[in-house]
């Protein structure tokens, strides 16, 4: 090994330098030197010094760039360094030739294992190329809220997310198998799950945006910056999530409080009437099963359906949804697999159309039925009986009216892939359940 005060005279050195001169230059006074070469190595210290700082202090995306990485893959690494202390020589140093080769770097506390650095590196991956849209976009519109989620504000937005929020990060991760989710516990046990790459509000975001303007998974995955497989990945999760959590915006009401809520126009007419119902059908792709087609086939709209009943309050507030059936069954048999009827109670009424021919399960329960009278063969409506048609039907209006903005939700417009049949009775209730948030469509008084 070279000394540093020999390194220093070399470079000094030039081919065209005499015998003389180098003679002369043995004589130079040695303080001299020992002065020159103590500055030189307190610049040395310096450079190191700063080299050092350097190279703990780089910010993670720092050590991306210099990785060539747009920092989409790399701050596990990052933080793997930062957490032992490397030290960098100096290249100063190094051209002396007062370093080996093993001491370029070093590591004083390393104590990383193998299964401890892959956990490091997971759980600090974040997704880094921000979503086009975010929850923060829209939130101080309540117009935006209301066109991009069907929920009439920003405030009602909030409300819902904070409600379903706390057990969210465990039911609508992409768990794989046997492994639990994340937390705190388990990161440190190296057992949870794969990470989230979107918030979780912003995930919430993206269910409503694709349920009310009916967006394709490509066209979700473009403006969030994921993959198709995990915004499809999500909606399902948040989908069986979101139809256990939001139960509780259609409940039965009780006697009491419908006639506390019950607009006048029913008071005067019909003040026994519990439930409004109707049934409405959703198009979907025809099934590859002959059996299927035969179930699924539509008379009234001449195309494979799905159909459902809903019931309503006489305040227009939604008190009752059914699943999903096959659009060839009727309206007697959805009524009575529903167990609608058996919810009433003694001395109630259900109004419906005339399609309801349900009399022979109303009567046994003690529940009387309202539908417009049927014309005879020979005789003409009487003045009363075109009254009551009247009536009914400006009462009636209402269900209509809810099943409308049911079908707001744009998912439920047009055809229904076929793919979507185990999920398509929790999208259609969880549309349904969302409407209660809007304003009543019946004034009380």
């Amino acid at each position: 090994m070279f000394d540093y005060i020999f390194i220093y005279d070399l470079q000094n050195y030039t081919p065209e330098s005499s015998d003389k001169e180098l003679e002369i230059d043995e004589h130079v006074d040695m303080e001299l030197i020992a002065g020159v070469s103590q500055k030189e190595s307190c610049c040395a210290d310096e450079e190191m010094d700063v080299d050092t700082s350097l190279c703990t202090g780089d910010s993670q995306l720092d050590a991306s760039l210099s990785m060539h990485d747009y920092c989409g893959s790399t701050p596990g690494y990052s933080d793997i360094r930062n957490q032992c202390t490397q030290t960098h020589i100096s290249c100063k140093l190094i051209d002396a030739c007062t370093q080996t080769d093993t001491d370029l770097w070093t590591s004083d506390t390393w104590v990383q294992t193998e299964k401890s650095i892959f956990f490091s590196y997971r759980d600090a991956t974040t997704q880094v190329d921000k979503p086009l849209m975010t929850y923060e976009n829209i939130k101080n519109s309540d117009d935006k809220v209301s066109f991009y989620t069907g929920i009439p504000n920003a405030y009602s937005f909030e409300a819902l997310f904070n409600e379903t929020k706390d057990d969210a990060e465990e039911q609508t991760g992409r768990k794989t198998k046997n492994i639990p989710m994340e937390t705190d516990e388990t990161r440190s046990r190296g057992e949870s799950g794969r990470p989230r790459s979107l918030r979780l509000i912003d995930e919430f975001l993206l269910v409503l945006m694709r349920i009310r303007l009916g967006l394709l998974l490509e066209d979700l995955a473009d403006r969030f910056r994921i993959s198709t497989n995990t915004c499809g990945a999500i909606f399902n999760k948040w989908i069986d999530y979101l139809d256990v959590q939001f139960q509780f915006l259609v409940k039965w009401p009780s006697r009491s409080n419908i006639d506390s809520t019950m607009p006048y126009s029913f008071q005067k007419k019909y003040p026994k009437c519990r439930v409004v119902i109707d049934c409405t059908e959703i198009k979907t792709e025809t099934p590859h099963s002959l059996l299927l087609k035969s179930a699924m086939y539509s008379d009234y709209k001449s195309h494979m359906t799905f159909k459902s009943l809903v019931g309503i309050s006489p305040a227009g507030v939604v008190t009752f949804v059914s699943d999903l059936y096959t659009g060839s069954t009727s309206d007697k048999q959805i009524t009575n697999l529903s167990g609608i009827v058996d919810l009433c109670e003694e001395g109630d009424a259900i109004m419906a159309d005339k399609g309801f021919l349900i009399s022979d399960l109303t009567t046994p329960k003690g529940v009387d039925l309202i539908i417009p009278p049927f014309k005879s063969k020979k005789k003409a409506f009487t003045p009363r009986e075109v009254r009551q048609t009247k009536d009914i039907a400006n009462l009636r209006i209402h269900v209509e009216r809810q099943m409308e903005r049911i079908k707001n939700f744009r998912i439920l417009q047009g055809v229904m892939p076929i793919s979507m049949a185990s999920q398509s009775s929790k999208i259609w209730k969880l549309c349904t359940r969302l409407t209660n948030l809007q304003p009543p469509l019946v004034l009380t008084k």
